[in-house]
């Protein structure tokens, strides 16, 4: 799990990083981490997709116009 900095201000660790050389290996897993993220960004996105449809299916039933 990693480590949550929560005492820097927001998008510090980006410009760190932007404002450093780094060799092409770092490049490569900066880019395969942003794309497991995206990966896990894109699974959680289908699953509270899913979730919403079920439960508007549920109250589909239940509530019916007069």
């Amino acid at each position: 799990m990693p480590t949550v900095d929560t005492s820097s201000e927001p998008g510090a660790w980006e410009r760190e990083w932007d404002s450093r050389v780094h060799t092409v290996s770092e490049y490569q897993r900066e880019i395969r981490d942003m794309r497991d993220r995206i990966r896990t960004y894109l699974s959680e996105i289908a699953r509270l997709r899913d979730e919403l449809r079920e439960e508007q299916s549920r109250n589909s039933e239940w509530v019916r116009e007069p």
